[in-house]
């Protein structure tokens, strides 16, 4: 029997292997597993690209990682996350945490919430679903919050106009608050518990990328090739044209590379595939962020694991801070920092490392510029994928013609979605399930 073959060995193409019950063959292109999760050790401080903290919902998930995969070897961290903004820092969430900001920002933001609300003018809004992403938040959240934080960060953050962008990933990632926690959050009484990641598990050594590792030694059933990458795919013929010169002919396909590569992979190959389907992938958008590593002498001058920024004489929409969630990511009397920019087409790693440097002193998250110590930019291909009005259709008509070509895919990047290094384990367990049930 021909073995499955799996595209990508990140967290999806891993988990895809581990569970399943069929031989199978791992294809990673670069040196070492671990895709988005790659740990980066320089001069002994150790960064993941960029913040990578570990949420687990699903038991079986949490049982194999606390029981097996990393035993007695995760350290549970409750977050410390804030805002700067009109030079001050409140704490994250901001829609529930706005005591310490000027009076009239306070006031614009309780009593925008309060119309689109309960107010008549929030009424037309309350009557429907959001058509977009901007007016998910003036529904939920009102005019002063969409001004003074969320409209300015997302754009940031995601390159365009919140109105340029669907609901459809918000979920638990964007937090719809109470009444009452807007109230007590303007009062100083608020809680930085909100959300899916108000807390956190971290491996204690070795950055995040030692649960691939680990994943990596508790793989049996099949073989892993690294430095190694698909050049065509034939889905009629059932064969995978790899660029050390082998065929691998598969009886079932599990990709976790990018949808568009996919898709061009398959055009590659010798049964191609329809024109409307190539059109499909390059509608698909997606943002790049380079991150900038940066370390600094001292102690971290602030508490904070993390900090966003939504104004914009910040180039960065967030800088965090491996040192101060966890000290043994760092040297001691040093802190360190990535630094993140979101960005289409090029965005040179001299600019980015000046702009970290401007941004950390600007936010007060380092004392002088003479602290720094080093700061290195490295960039992250399709980041975010961008949720705008060509993202469903789009996305519909490749998945379709892959169900049609028996192809399943798994991951960010394979999923072409918004989601967690949990959500990629479970996608690969589900394809594992289908291909283990025939």
């Amino acid at each position: 029997m021909e073995p499955i073959v799996i595209l990508g060995a990140g967290l999806a193409g891993l988990s895809t292997a581990h569970f399943l019950q069929k031989p199978w063959r791992l294809i990673e292109k670069s040196d070492r597993v671990g895709g988005l999760i790659k740990t980066e050790v320089i001069d002994g401080c150790y960064f993941d690209p960029t913040g990578h903290w570990l949420h687990l919902r699903d038991a079986e998930i949490q049982e194999l990682v606390n029981t097996r995969w990393l035993p007695g070897q995760m350290v549970r961290i409750q977050r410390k996350a804030g805002i700067f903004t009109r030079g001050v820092f409140t704490r994250f969430p901001y829609q529930v945490n706005t005591h310490g900001l000027p009076p009239d920002v306070v006031a614009e933001n309780l009593v925008g919430y309060v119309e689109a609300i309960y107010g008549e003018k929030g009424r037309a809004l309350r009557e429907r679903e959001p058509r977009d992403f901007e007016e998910f938040i003036l529904r939920y959240m009102g005019e002063g919050f969409a001004k003074n934080f969320m409209v300015p960060y997302n754009q940031k953050l995601w390159t365009v106009h919140p109105r340029e962008l669907s609901a459809a990933w918000v979920g638990r990632f964007v937090p719809r608050p109470s009444l009452k926690e807007v109230v007590d959050g303007a009062l100083g009484a608020g809680s930085d518990a909100v959300g899916y990641n108000a807390s956190f598990v971290y491996p204690r050594e070795g950055g995040i990328e030692s649960l691939a590792r680990a994943m990596l030694r508790d793989l049996k059933g099949g073989e892993l090739s690294v430095r190694t990458e698909p050049t065509s795919i034939d889905w009629k013929a059932r064969k995978v044209e790899l660029s050390d010169g082998r065929t691998l002919s598969y009886s079932g396909l599990v990709s976790t590379v990018s949808l568009p590569g996919l898709v061009k992979l398959l055009a590659q190959g010798a049964s191609g595939v329809p024109d409307e389907v190539v059109a499909a992938a390059k509608r698909l958008r997606a943002t790049t962020v380079t991150y900038v590593a940066v370390a600094a002498k001292g102690a971290n001058r602030q508490p904070w694991h993390w900090i966003y920024l939504p104004e914009p004489e910040f180039h960065t929409y967030r800088i965090g801070s491996p040192s101060a969630v966890y000290d043994a990511l760092a040297p001691k009397d040093t802190a360190t920092f990535y630094v993140e920019y979101s960005h289409h087409g090029e965005l040179s790693p001299a600019a980015a490392e000046k702009y970290a440097v401007e941004d950390l002193l600007r936010s007060q998250m380092i004392h002088s510029a003479d602290d720094v110590l080093f700061a290195q930019a490295r960039e992250i291909p399709h980041a975010y994928v961008l949720y705008d009005d060509a993202y469903g259709p789009a996305k519909a008509e490749i998945l379709r013609f892959l169900e049609h070509a028996g192809i399943l895919t798994a991951g960010r990047y394979g999923q072409w979605e918004y989601s967690s290094m949990e959500d990629a384990i479970l996608g690969g367990r589900a394809c594992a399930r289908t291909l283990n049930d025939g």
